[in-house]
């Protein structure tokens, strides 16, 4: 059992950016999507929504416990000495991660809440049926401990990967070790990409006063949001609907200063800058919380599913080859170019229990398939007339 595809992505934090534009012409499959909403589905959704709420929590509660233990004095030393290997060192701080301990038993509540919803469920259309979600099924005990610590184990690795290169960036580049030790204390928690993604965001405001235009930054305007989250709202031809497609994730309260330092050719200060700076990295840093978060809550809840299917068609509540399970898409304006085919790309009523869904990236058991990713599955089982239309 598991929810790993083909390429052995596990964790949710793999790829980003995967909000692409859909071609003008595609279209949804929405029979699925449509049918798939029935049944217990809601109270599903609900269960995930909460676990991502609780998870979310926790890894940005450790991440910033993170942040707050850095001594960004011994630091600078290590920086002075051009050791890299001492500077990982202090920051390999385990009991600044004790917040990512409360992972393991939301995960597993989550997992066994949607085991529970979809057992009563199963219990609820099969005519005669006794069945309860066992919570104690070795299989699932020994998925939920292998991935809970892997998780935590990865997301620590990824921190500290995305500070070691901006950590060689800084040296190369000659600059001050203290200065460069207050800026890694404000990326502690990101990826490499995203911390790459600040240190770009830090040049662009040196140099914004020489701009002629802000294209792309949309000064200015309002951001889409979805549950207090800025998200890549998009029309109908790919282009995002609040005209920003560059640092999103910007704190736009800022936007008037850009503009006058733009306007003016005046450089924006030093503070500004830094200003600036920390409430981009605190809004990646919460970005990539809820990232984590809404991904694995998707995957513990498919997890939750498939388990209590697979312990109704142990002990025969279900029969096999009568069961198929479909996979669901959130359809919205977010609805990127990996899920939106996926439907279409596999049989009508579904695949079998133990068959892989085929998707633009392979067979993949379960969703998700991407970070971000907000597909669930959903079983069902048909008569036999049915499967034979």
């Amino acid at each position: 059992m598991g929810s790993q595809g083909a390429k052995g992505r596990v964790l949710g934090d793999v790829r980003e950016g995967v909000n692409r534009p859909l071609p003008p012409d595609y279209r949804p499959a929405r029979t699925v999507v449509l049918k798939a909403r029935s049944g217990g589905l809601a109270e599903i959704e609900a269960l995930a929504f909460k676990l991502e709420a609780n998870l979310g929590k926790a890894i940005l509660d450790a991440l910033t416990a993170q942040q707050g233990a850095i001594d960004v004095d011994l630091i600078a030393e290590a920086l002075q000495e051009g050791n890299i290997g001492k500077v990982l060192r202090l920051l390999d701080l385990p009991a600044a991660l004790a917040p990512l301990e409360a992972l393991t038993p939301a995960i597993q509540a989550g997992a066994y809440a949607a085991g529970g919803a979809t057992a009563a469920q199963i219990a609820l259309g099969v005519k005669g049926a006794t069945f309860a979600f066992n919570q104690l099924n070795p299989r699932l005990l020994t998925w939920l401990q292998t991935y809970s610590l892997g998780l935590i184990r990865q997301i620590n690795d990824q921190t500290k990967e995305g500070i070691r290169q901006y950590l060689l960036d800084g040296m190369t580049a000659g600059a001050n070790p203290k200065e460069v030790a207050r800026q890694v204390k404000g990326i502690i928690g990101l990826t490499d990409r995203q911390a790459k993604a600040v240190q770009n965001y830090r040049k662009q405001l040196e140099t914004f006063h020489q701009r002629r235009s802000a294209s792309g930054f949309g000064l200015g305007n309002k951001v889409s949001r979805v549950n207090g989250t800025q998200v890549l709202a998009l029309n109908p031809d790919g282009t995002p609907k609040d005209g920003i497609n560059e640092r999103r994730l910007r704190d736009f309260r800022f936007d008037g200063q850009l503009q006058r330092a733009m306007d003016n050719g005046t450089p924006l200060t030093k503070a500004q800058i830094d200003k600036m700076v920390a409430a981009y990295e605190r809004k990646y840093l919460a970005y990539r919380s809820r990232t984590i978060a809404r991904t694995e809550a998707t995957r513990t809840n498919n997890i939750g599913i498939q388990d209590a299917w697979q312990q109704a068609l142990e002990k025969g509540v279900v029969k096999e080859e009568l069961t198929r399970k479909q996979w669901v898409v959130a359809r919205d304006e977010r609805l990127c170019e990996i899920c939106g085919p996926i439907p279409s790309m596999n049989p009508k009523k579904g695949v079998k229990h133990a068959q892989p869904f085929l998707t633009p990236d392979g067979p993949v058991s379960l969703p998700p398939i991407h970070p971000n990713c907000r597909c669930t599955v959903v079983y069902r089982q048909y008569e036999p007339s049915q499967l034979q239309e």
